[in-house]
């Protein structure tokens, strides 16, 4: 298997375990958002969670709380999907980007 064929075959399990490796690693003391409303002054009922997510990892569950109410729910679905889009999991490589977190393809 070249480099090619193994970014593509692991490529969701690479891209859930960055986004988790990175939101480990995020530093929480700035300031510096990406998020477009946060630039143009308006509230954003996304922005926190990612600092939530990071308190999570770190098991500081009080500040991820006090961060975003969804960061904890957030950081399992992370992890759910990294799990479920690995290849000791899921060895037929039949995941399907349309399934749901449940494994329910009907809609």
């Amino acid at each position: 298997m070249n480099g090619r064929q193994f970014i593509l075959k692991y490529r969701e399990s690479i891209t859930w375990g960055a986004a988790l490796i990175l939101l480990f690693f995020m530093n929480t003391e700035s300031t510096f958002s990406l998020c477009p409303f946060n630039a143009l002054g308006i509230w954003c009922p996304g922005c926190g969670i990612g600092h939530s997510i990071h308190h999570t990892l770190h098991l500081d569950l009080i500040t991820a709380w006090q961060e975003h109410k969804l960061g904890i729910p957030a950081t399992a679905v992370l992890i759910w999907q990294l799990i479920k889009s690995l290849p000791i999991i899921n060895k037929n490589n039949n995941y399907e980007p349309g399934t749901s977190i449940t494994g329910y393809t009907g809609y």
